[in-house]
């Protein structure tokens, strides 16, 4: 063969390889990847699998033959908060690292905006797929016009108690009084207040049960963290702390730290996640053959476990919760794309979501399933149903935002000021916020 019809060859192969890569050269998959039988290694790359299902399901995809010759590898091994996730994942995307990413929910339009990301509109809307989704979930693979992943697991904030220590409190200012303990014990209410994405979760969920409007605005370029309902909310946190309701070593503690202290009977009450359910039953039963007093106090935390909704602010208010979860997106990186879509499909098939929620106690994203019996049957479930779940702000510089908030609040949770400086203290996160919505 000739050298020029060598260049051309090399250069049909360059262009078939592009158009592979790239989805037909515009950034978007080709939901006709799913006629194909992909091979190679398909990498899955998530935080810590704390629920387990995302190994099970794994391990489903590849007895199954699902992905034809092709092998999916769960990478778990990322920070299992989400601001350290970020940074992991921007840095394995780059590289080339991954084929699917289990995102949070909150990173996906800045991920979308910073061209990172397949483009999964041709996806979702064939067959009407998007209209199966839990419509909520669907906002938050929304930017620009498109949809950037597909929706794996929602989330959402609930209230953990002991049944044996009696009636959970149906307002945070009971919950409160409740949880008051003296100084010989430990106080019994456990949020997450560490300097990281819990700790403004934990705000917000306050705040918008205190009659809060969202913090920016829908256009993404006004603060709005300054008025009443963010007042009430700080005010309740510092005043819960000196009240000995919450212990201020939580400060320094995230999801493990307060799961671990409800766990061995150290508190009565603990703001969590649903998958906390499965998890604390799970721990139990694996305790059954010790008998060293951890593993007693484990146990009886999970016979004497109940849940509900978060409280309302007021009797007769709403439950409202903070709207979490993951989203699966394929990296413009990604080495085995087609693959990826295979394992994608699987992932949010009936089947994988309903043992995500019967074995994991992770709400479903399709909302046909929450008919299911086991799903009826689950407190867990049944609490996150009867909540108001609010989004946080849907905006590319969510992160920073975040981080300005959570980095604040800590520090006036921590120093223990004077009631009367709060107002100024939430005057300069305002500022401080807006001046992150108007960097370019």
């Amino acid at each position: 063969m000739k050298k020029g019809q060598l260049a051309l060859l090399a250069a049909a192969v360059a262009t078939v390889v592009l158009v592979v890569v790239l989805g037909a050269s515009n950034g978007a998959v080709d939901p006709a990847w799913l006629d194909d039988d992909p091979s190679g290694e398909i990498v899955y790359c998530s935080g810590e699998d704390v629920s387990l299902s995302q190994g099970r399901s794994v391990d489903d995809f590849n007895r199954r033959g699902e992905g034809g010759k092709a092998r999916a590898k769960l990478l778990d091994d990322i920070s299992p908060k989400a601001d350290g996730q970020r940074a992991e994942y921007l840095k394995r995307i780059r590289s080339g690292g991954c084929d699917v990413v289990y995102l949070d929910v909150i990173y996906t339009p800045e991920f979308a905006a910073r061209g990172l990301l397949y483009d999964m509109t041709s996806y979702l809307r064939r067959d009407d797929l998007a209209s199966s989704f839990h419509p909520r979930m669907m906002k938050t693979v929304g930017y620009g016009g498109k949809l950037w992943g597909v929706p794996k697991q929602l989330d959402g904030g609930l209230l953990y108690y002991r049944r044996d220590r009696g009636q959970p409190p149906r307002t945070w200012r009971t919950l409160a009084a409740a949880a008051q303990s003296g100084p010989d014990e430990p106080p019994r209410l456990r949020l997450q207040l560490d300097a990281y994405e819990g700790l403004t979760v934990s705000f917000l969920e306050l705040a918008y049960a205190a009659g809060a409007d969202p913090i920016v605005s829908d256009d993404g370029k006004r603060a709005n963290v300054d008025q009443p309902g963010t007042l009430e909310a700080l005010q309740f946190m510092q005043s819960a702390i000196r009240q000995r309701a919450i212990p201020e070593a939580v400060t320094r503690q995230g999801d493990r730290g307060s799961l671990w202290a409800f766990s061995v009977g150290r508190a009565s009450f603990l703001r969590a996640w649903p998958y906390v359910e499965a998890r604390l039953r799970a721990d139990a039963q694996s305790a059954e053959q010790e008998h060293n007093g951890t593993a007693r106090a484990r146990r009886n935390a999970a016979d004497n476990l109940g849940v509900v909704s978060l409280p309302a602010w007021t009797p007769g208010g709403r439950h409202i919760g903070i709207l979490g979860g993951h989203n699966l997106v394929i990296p413009r990186t990604a080495k085995n794309p087609e693959g990826a879509l295979h394992l994608i499909r699987f992932l949010t098939s009936e089947d994988q979501v309903l043992r995500d929620a019967r074995e994991a106690s992770l709400p479903p994203v399709l909302p046909a399933l929450w008919d299911d019996t086991d799903v009826r049957a689950s407190p867990a479930l049944n609490a996150v149903e009867d909540e108001d779940l609010r989004l946080r702000p849907p905006i590319t510089s969510y992160w920073r935002v975040s981080r300005v908030i959570y980095t604040a609040l800590r520090r006036v949770l921590r120093n223990g000021q004077s009631a009367a400086t709060l107002p100024a203290e939430l005057h300069d996160i305002q500022v401080d916020v807006q001046s992150e919505l108007d960097r370019k």
